[in-house]
């Protein structure tokens, strides 16, 4: 189509040269018969020469309204194929024109600053609440970008302005708060690790330089002790830490098939080590009906467990704790309940979170790390499932495991 186009194009062209042309060789030959005496054969070839000129004309007159028409609908389509990309980036896009007037806005755009199309023609600035942004704008220094963050703080935008020229501008934005509390994250993450290891590191250090051969032997034998159990929280942290990382890069990548678990018995397995770890300070009892559940049982076991040790160090001694697995609808649930101390509800929504205790002091003196419950939420994001928590403070705590329908496999009786 363009390189028609272009002939059209070219073929005016050459009519108008060749009209030009026309008008003067008839003219010229007009004029030389005028001259010799024939007047009529002059009026006669200026008249049709004239005539060929004039529809010469027209012809070239209606081709390059053809072709203006042709390049208006280009470039409307052009600029309609251009605006429809900018519409499908995820990043926002808002085109200003002289005096910051808005010309166009993406979608994603229309998302971060709260735009409508009903605000095409609008002064840009006039939207925007933040007066430093605002700032920033009226000052044209944009070779560095703009952090702007919504006033709920639910939306920090990376802004990046490039300006052509004094009348036309394109800002465009992109949404960072996922990577930011990512980045977050992952700094909190480090400061409380090296937190936790800074600790016993300290006891022990501290221990081994006032040991010294004159010490006697039973504040030698209690140092040990204590360098014992500092040794141990740093070997459950490590463990916990390195099954965080490898239940992270399951996540991330394939992998293997789950298998068929026998619920009731890895129950039964979970409860006695329950009641070892408890030392006979709780009365621990299961319930369990046949049913079985498709999924990891390495990492299914490790999530009970956790719960079922929580269980013990947060239920004073002579309280209960119960594990019950049942049908409940279409799926399965399985719950560890405790009559322990219990939880505030304004802790429950980040008990999940990695290192957040709701009594840290209780927490390292009970022998936790702060990652089993970010453990347990990992495992079932990895099986199906999904983690629901009951708790009062003073009234004890309840935690589920529920497994949707696709998950459950029940025995057929003969």
């Amino acid at each position: 189509m363009a390189e028609r186009l272009t002939k059209r194009a070219l073929l005016v062209q050459r009519l108008g040269i060749a009209v030009v042309a026309g008008l003067l060789v008839v003219t010229l030959a007009a004029g030389t018969l005028w001259m010799a005496g024939a007047g009529e054969k002059a009026l006669a070839v200026f008249s049709v020469g004239v005539a060929v000129c004039t529809a010469l004309s027209v012809w070239a007159g209606r081709l390059s309204a053809d072709e203006q028409r042709s390049l208006e609908e280009r470039l409307a389509a052009r600029d309609a194929r251009y605006r429809q990309t900018l519409e499908l980036l995820p990043e926002g896009v808002v085109i200003l024109k002289g005096g910051w007037k808005i010309e166009w806005v993406n979608t994603t755009a229309s998302h971060h600053f709260g735009l409508t199309m009903e605000d095409e023609g609008s002064d840009f600035l006039d939207h925007i609440e933040s007066a430093d942004f605002r700032e920033w704008m009226r000052q044209r220094n944009y070779e560095r970008h703009f952090n702007l963050i919504s006033p709920d703080d639910s939306l920090i935008l990376d802004v990046a302005v490039v300006a052509p020229d004094d009348r036309h501008m394109i800002i465009v934005t992109h949404d960072v708060t996922e990577r930011r509390r990512l980045e977050d994250m992952r700094r909190d993450f480090v400061a409380n690790v090296s937190h936790e290891l800074r600790t016993p590191l300290t006891v022990i250090g501290g221990f081994l330089e006032l040991s010294t051969p004159e010490m006697p032997e039973d504040v030698r034998a209690y140092h040990l002790k204590l360098m014992r159990e500092q040794t141990q929280r740093m070997r459950r942290l490590t463990d916990d830490l390195l099954m965080l990382s490898h239940l992270e890069n399951k996540d991330e990548h394939a992998a293997a098939d789950p298998e068929l678990i026998a619920v009731p018995r890895l129950i039964d397995d979970v409860v006695r080590e329950g009641r070892a770890l408890s030392g006979g300070q709780h009365r621990i009892t299961s319930s369990c009906e046949d049913v079985s559940l498709v999924g990891f049982p390495d990492e299914i076991r490790s999530a009970v467990m956790n719960l079922v040790s929580n269980a013990v160090r947060y239920t004073p001694a002579g309280g209960d704790i119960r594990v019950v697995w049942r049908r409940e609808g279409t799926g399965a649930v399985l719950t560890v309940t405790d009559t322990g101390i219990g939880i505030a509800p304004e802790h429950i929504p980040r008990i999940t979170e990695r290192f957040y205790r709701v009594d840290k002091g209780r927490s390292r003196d009970t022998g936790g790390t702060g990652l089993g419950l970010a453990i347990v939420k990992h495992v079932l994001r990895r099986n199906g499932g999904e983690l629901r928590i009951r708790s009062a403070p003073g009234k004890g705590s309840e935690f589920s495991f529920r497994f949707p329908e696709e998950r459950i496999f029940v025995p057929q009786s003969i």
